[in-house]
């Protein structure tokens, strides 16, 4: 059986999914999509395709993407893929903006090929003009790969079969993640925390990502402030740039806590990335989480993000509260400073927090756990009738 995996482009840190798929015997999964990203996006070096996937490479093809504003698409070449006798399932990305996947999934159900979307789903209820096209673009496939529960309950409402809602959850290369943690010794951690803080013995609270608004990272320093009023001292380790930097160090400076804040910088290396995590007690999102959870969680580190699903990305689900993480209600600075007092005076044992915090990486988030699922999306068997 030969399947076509057909994306815009091959975001990086989706390098470990895509090469255990092309790694598949049976099916046999070519991946087609353009070599070119957009905005910041880090992406796969097309080079890969040269390289056999038992090596670290990619079965990738390329098709060349045609931007029309920044969201809707059209994809020279998909058509033909499904016209193509030689594929037996087509996966395309679950984006209703791309205009070649909808002309091409109907050619390829009138060919007789299984049609799957690769989809966030609905990630709120959408019910007006918006949620109705996309529920359409969602009818043209024969089952959806989705990224969360919340998004299958939302389906469900909208009369979709559970037996065609298969979820895949999200992962990023977590053998790579593994293998950075076993060789990272206690030492190592606190040489590092020397390294970085003035009062190294204090809990630091992590921050991973773009310095943007949407993170609504100055929930984090009011709630630092705030903790220092209760005599309630932590660090706080933002890794990461954006176009917020400077209003957070102005910030910073204006709540007193400038001396206990490391603005540590972008940082790409997971050999470099993953101590930081694993020194950190908390990582924080005061606005939506995405990879982020994963990341922290894959390093047993807990995570406290807002309480609002409508506003959240499906990767949040993974926070179970007091066991690897917790919720603070959204935009509540003196809640948020709340969770994180909580989760700091709770004599937890970290070991068992750790291995709290990978359970659920082990169990849904990696590759291994994805590509069984899609393997038996693809084959038709049907999807679980219950989370």
């Amino acid at each position: 059986m030969r399947v076509a995996v057909v994306c815009h482009f091959l975001s990086h840190y989706r390098w470990a999914i895509f090469n255990l798929l092309c790694r598949q015997a049976d099916p046999e999964y070519v991946i087609f999509a353009d070599t070119v990203g957009r905005e910041s996006i880090e992406t796969i070096d097309f080079g890969r395709a040269q390289i056999s996937p038992e090596c670290g490479g990619l079965r990738w093809k390329r098709v060349k993407n045609i931007w029309f504003g920044r969201a809707f698409l059209w994809q020279s070449g998909v058509l033909r893929i499904a016209l193509d006798n030689r594929i037996d399932c087509i996966v395309f990305l679950g984006t209703m903006y791309h205009f070649s996947s909808w002309v091409s999934a109907i050619l390829a159900r009138i060919t007789g090929k299984r049609v799957l979307m690769w989809t966030h789903g609905y990630l709120r209820e959408e019910k007006n003009l918006k949620g109705w096209v996309r529920e359409q673009f969602y009818r043209l496939a024969d089952g959806l790969l989705l990224y969360g529960n919340r998004a299958r309950e939302i389906l469900l409402k909208r009369g979709f079969n559970p037996t065609d809602l298969h979820v895949v959850y999200n992962s990023l290369n977590y053998d790579e993640q593994r293998r950075v943690r076993e060789m990272t010794s206690p030492d190592l951690l606190l040489a590092l925390r020397e390294k970085l803080f003035a009062a190294p013995r204090l809990p630091v609270l992590i921050y991973i990502g773009r310095l943007t608004p949407q993170k609504k990272l100055l929930q984090l320093l009011q709630a630092a402030h705030l903790l220092k009023t209760e005599k309630v001292l932590v660090n706080v380790l933002l890794v990461g740039d954006g176009s917020e930097k400077n209003i957070l160090v102005e910030a910073a400076g204006q709540y007193g806590i400038a001396d206990h804040v490391v603005w540590y910088g972008p940082c790409y290396r997971e050999e470099e990335l993953g101590p930081l995590i694993m020194l950190a007690d908390i990582c924080i999102a005061p606005g939506e989480i995405g990879l982020t959870c994963m990341h922290a969680l894959a390093y047993g580190t807990p995570v406290i993000t807002h309480d609002n699903p409508d506003c959240q990305m499906p990767e949040w689900e993974a926070v179970q509260p007091g066991m690897n993480g917790d919720l603070f209600r959204q935009d509540d600075v003196p809640d948020l400073a709340r969770a994180v007092r909580e989760w700091l005076g709770n004599s937890r044992i970290r070991e068992q927090v750790r291995l709290n915090c990978r359970q659920i990486i082990d169990a849904h988030y990696n590759p291994s756990s994805q590509v069984g699922i899609i393997n038996d999306a693809v084959a038709g068997r049907p999807a679980p009738t219950t989370p």
